[in-house]
């Protein structure tokens, strides 16, 4: 499998590149690529030109203005992987062992599914999900239709919806929760302080 990052454009909410926002002393960017090159074949930095010794490569969006949407259509245009690892880069406790719960769910099911988002207690996360070259044809229809949500791709393609509920043990479903924080705005950023979540310690 690959690892495409999702790291285009700035925030319309935070007003700046969060890409680039700082956090336990380190760039959302870097904690982002790193976690991800530990696992994957090759890592692709999505949506601006960046270099960073881990990355296999990065590239612009094939069609602009659309959000992660135009990120995903052109990953999963370029990729040479079956599936495909999606992230955005505003995940900072983003968690190996949590991508690995993932992806070997979407791997072992005796269905075949294009893709696997994890669905945790707070909602669905489809920007901590596979999504397979199966699942082209899907974003190619969702963006035709003028609907830029990543979701509107689950109802185009054949999805596995995994519940972590379900799927997880009370402690790891615990770890899944802080993995899954991610920042949408200083509001985020300053809860997660508040919280005590933005510690040296590592989720």
């Amino acid at each position: 499998m690959n690892a495409f990052i999702l790291g285009g454009g700035i925030s319309t909410r935070m007003k700046v590149d969060k890409a680039f926002l700082e956090f336990q002393g380190k760039r959302l960017i870097d904690i982002t690529i790193r976690c991800t090159a530990g696992l994957f074949e090759k890592v692709y930095l999505v949506g601006r030109e960046y270099t960073h010794p881990l990355l296999a490569g990065s590239f612009e969006d094939s069609v602009k203005g659309i959000g992660p949407l135009g990120g995903i259509l052109s990953a999963l245009q370029k990729t040479d992987m079956e599936y495909n690892f999606f992230v955005g880069v505003d995940y900072p406790h983003i968690s190996q062992e949590l991508i690995l719960h993932v992806a070997s769910k979407l791997t072992e099911s005796s269905s075949k599914y294009d893709g696997c988002i994890p669905v945790a207690p707070d909602g669905f996360h489809p920007l901590f999900a596979f999504y397979g070259k199966a699942c082209l044809d899907a974003v190619k229809r969702c963006i035709a239709a003028g609907d830029y949500r990543v979701r509107c791709i689950s109802r185009n393609s054949r999805i596995l919806l995994l519940s972590l509920a379900e799927s997880l043990d009370k402690d790891r479903l615990m770890r899944a929760q802080k993995s899954l924080v991610n920042i949408n705005d200083h509001e985020d950023l300053s809860r997660l302080r508040d919280q005590g979540l933005d510690d040296k310690k590592k989720i």
